[in-house]
C-alpha cells in the first residue's frame, strides 16, 4: 500500500508547488480564527512550567531570555507565544502573508515589543543553531517532505534546545482523510486544485449527507464550526499523519529524541492527559510498565485508539548535552521534590465587535485552587506543603506511589496544561 492510499496526498508534488498550494489556502482562509481572550502571563512564569512539563524541577533548562521561534505561526501563535513569555526574543515565521499581517496588525495594538516576523517558508530556512525554544505544531504534516523540513527545524535548534512539535494522530486524522480524499475524487484534481469549486462541494455535502453513520456524524459535526476550522479538517490539500512508531523513525531521522509529551489545551479539554494505560491485571502492568517509553506509548496509540492524545512532545537533539531520562525517572524526581501552590495574574485582551483585542481592566488570579478536578490530585493539592517532599505528602493521604498514579498527579497538578504547583527552591 502506498502512501498516497492512506494519507491526503493527491495535489503532492514538490517542495515549492506544495508551499505555493498552502500559501493560497491559508491566504483564502485565515487559519487559526481569532481566539475571543488572549491572555499576557507574569515573566517567568510560563518558561516554569515548561521546564517542569519535561522534569526539570529547578527550572534551568530553558532560561527567561531565551530566544523562541514559532515556525509556521499562522494568525495568533506567534502573538500568543510572546505575550506567554514576556522576557524572551520570539521571532515567528510564516507561508501566509494574510496570517502575518494579521499578527502583525493584533500585536502593534496590543503593543507587543518583543515579537518579529517574517514570511518564509519552512523549506527555504537556513538557520543554524539559533533558537533555546522552538514551536512547531500542525505545520510539518502539510509539507510535501516532512523528513526533509523537519531535518531544517532541527538545525535551528541550539545544541541544548527544545522542540515543542505536534503532528497528527493518524487514529484521530481516519475520517478527515477520508473526507479530503473523497472531495478530491469529486473532479480532476491531479491536475489542478480548484479551491473554490472544493469549498462548493464541501458546503453541499455538509448540508446533504443523509447517512447516518460514523461517517455521518463526523461530517455533520462541522456544521457549525468556524469555516476556517470546517475547511482545515475538510479540504485541506496536503496532509501526513503519524502513530508513535512513525514519528518515533522521523525523529531519529532528523537527529531527535523524544522528551516528554506536553500537555495542550486540546488533549486537557478532551482529558486525554496521559500517554500511560492503568491495567487492573498485574501481569498486564508490569510487562506494560516494565517497557522503554516509546514502546509503551505506541501499546498506548494502537489500543487507545481514536482516544489517545494528540502526537504532542517535546523533544531535543541527539547530540545534547542532557541526557534523557525516562518517564518513570521523572517521576522519581518528582516524588523527592518540594512544591507550593502557584498562583498568579494574568491580564486578558479581550475581542470586542470591531474586531480588536482591548485590555481588561480585571486582573485574573490563576488558576483558580477550586478548579483541580480529579479527586487524587485534588486530594495531593490539598495537603502540599512546601516542606514536605512530595513522596511523604503521597504517604501522608495514603495514595500509591504507582507510576500510573504517580505520573497523573505530575501531569495533573504541575505541567502547564494544570498549573497547580511549583518547585518551592
Amino acid at each position: 500500500m502506498s502512501h498516497s492510499d492512506v494519507f491526503n496526498l493527491t495535489l503532492l508534488e514538490s517542495d515549492k508547488e506544495v508551499d505555493q498550494i498552502n500559501k493560497k489556502f491559508y491566504g483564502r482562509y485565515n487559519y487559526p480564527w481569532p481566539p475571543s481572550v488572549i491572555p499576557a502571563y507574569p515573566p517567568d512564569i510560563a518558561l516554569q512550567f515548561v521546564n517542569q512539563d519535561i522534569g526539570y524541577w529547578n527550572h534551568d533548562r530553558v532560561s527567561g531570555k531565551c530566544k523562541i521561534w514559532v515556525a509556521g505561526c499562522g494568525t495568533n501563535q506567534a502573538l500568543l507565544t510572546a505575550l506567554k513569555f514576556p522576557q524572551a526574543q520570539v521571532f515567528g515565521t510564516d507561508i501566509s502573508t494574510h496570517s502575518l499581517n494579521t499578527c502583525r496588525s493584533n500585536a502593534k495594538k496590543i503593543g507587543v515589543t518583543n515579537l518579529s516576523l517574517e514570511e518564509k517558508s519552512l523549506n527555504d530556512i537556513t538557520y543554524e543553531e539559533e533558537f533555546d525554544y522552538v514551536i512547531c505544531t500542525g505545520v510539518v504534516h502539510h509539507n510535501a517532505r516532512p523528513e526533509s523540513t523537519l531535518k531544517r527545524i532541527s538545525k535551528a535548534l541550539k545544541p541544548n534546545g527544545i522542540l515543542e512539535f505536534m503532528v497528527y494522530n493518524y487514529y484521530h486524522r481516519l475520517p478527515t482523510t477520508a473526507c479530503q480524499k473523497a472531495i478530491r475524487n469529486f473532479y480532476d484534481s491531479s491536475k489542478s486544485f480548484d479551491l473554490e469549486l472544493e469549498l462548493s462541494l464541501i458546503k453541499h455535502l455538509l448540508s446533504d449527507f443523509q447517512y447516518n453513520s460514523l461517517m455521518g456524524d463526523f461530517i455533520r459535526s462541522h456544521a457549525k464550526l468556524p469555516e476556517a476550522q470546517m475547511v482545515d479538517n475538510l479540504i485541506q490539500p496536503v496532509e501526513y499523519s503519524y502513530t508513535i512508531e512513525s514519528l518515533n523513525k522521523l525523529m531519529s531521522d532528523c537527529n531527535l529524541d523524544f522528551l516528554l509529551h506536553c500537555p495542550n489545551q486540546f488533549d486537557v479539554a478532551s482529558n486525554a492527559f496521559t500517554w500511560n494505560m492503568k491495567f487492573k491485571s498485574e501481569y498486564l502492568r508490569d510487562r506494560y510498565n516494565s517497557l522503554p517509553d516509546v514502546r509503551r506509548w505506541q501499546i498506548s496509540n494502537l489500543l487507545m485508539f481514536y482516544n489517545s492524545p494528540m502526537l504532542w512532545f517535546y523533544f531535543q537533539r541527539n547530540d545534547t548535552d542532557f541526557e534523557r531520562r525516562t518517564e518513570q525517572q521523572v517521576c522519581n524526581d518528582f516524588l523527592e521534590t518540594r512544591f507550593r501552590k502557584s498562583s498568579f495574574p494574568l491580564r486578558n485582551y479581550i475581542l470586542n465587535g470591531e474586531g480588536d483585542y482591548k485590555l481588561s481592566e480585571r486582573l485574573v488570579k490563576y488558576p483558580a485552587e477550586n478548579s483541580v478536578e480529579d479527586i487524587t490530585a485534588r486530594r495531593i493539592f490539598s495537603a502540599v506543603d512546601p516542606d514536605q517532599t512530595m513522596r511523604e505528602i503521597f504517604r501522608q493521604c495514603n495514595i500509591s506511589t504507582d507510576f500510573y498514579e504517580v505520573n497523573s498527579v505530575r501531569i495533573k497538578l504541575t505541567t502547564s496544561g494544570y498549573p497547580y504547583l511549583l518547585t518551592n527552591r
